[in-house]
């Protein structure tokens, strides 16, 4: 059961917001990877996007996670991709930087990152940000840990040490990082 306000609803309730959020988003993201605003492009984008809603909502029975809201996608989802962003292009230069030296510092390895992210969404969103970074690259999510490739000791540092990754998703979904508090504690 969720909890909303006052009342209490089960996950598969039907509520028409959700699909409608849904439906944005889809568009959204339609218009972004078309970049075209042409009306017949619009229109197939009405027409798909509304397909495709229909298809996640009654055929797969699924529905945007209840962290998807409006505040979500037009102030936290842009603040997290330009983070993003920034440690892409960071980790951009640094791997451009080891290439080339003369001497490689690669020291490829596969290592086990303990996450303390709740949900399939968020641990997904998690690991795809992994990937997108140069230099790593989820191979495996089960429960609560992911497998890693690391292409050097600096990116295995990072991973494990500095958790970049980790604390862009946890500020995202606003989850607390417990693992800071631990730290302190000790």
């Amino acid at each position: 059961m969720e909890h909303r306000g006052n009342a209490t609803r089960s996950r598969n309730a039907h509520d028409p917001g959700r699909d409608l959020m849904s439906f944005v988003v889809f568009f959204v993201f339609w218009l972004l990877i078309t970049a075209s605003l042409s009306w017949d492009n619009i229109l197939r984008g009405l027409i798909v996007c509304f397909l495709v809603t229909l298809t996640a909502r009654f055929v797969l029975r699924t529905m945007l996670p209840g962290d998807i809201t409006p505040g979500f996608l037009l102030v936290r989802l842009p603040v997290f991709l330009v983070l993003l962003g920034w440690e892409v292009i960071k980790a951009n230069i640094n791997l451009a930087y080891m290439l080339l030296k003369p001497r490689l510092e690669i020291d490829p390895a596969v290592v086990r990152f303990g996450t303390q992210l709740r949900g399939d969404f968020r641990k997904t969103v998690l690991a795809d940000s992994i990937t997108v970074t140069p230099g790593t690259l989820t191979v495996d999510a089960r429960d609560d840990e992911l497998l890693v490739h690391c292409l050097t000791p600096a990116h295995r540092n990072g991973l494990l040490q500095r958790r970049h990754c980790e604390r862009l998703v946890l500020r995202l979904f606003r989850q607390r990082d417990h693992r800071t508090v631990q730290e302190i504690i000790s």
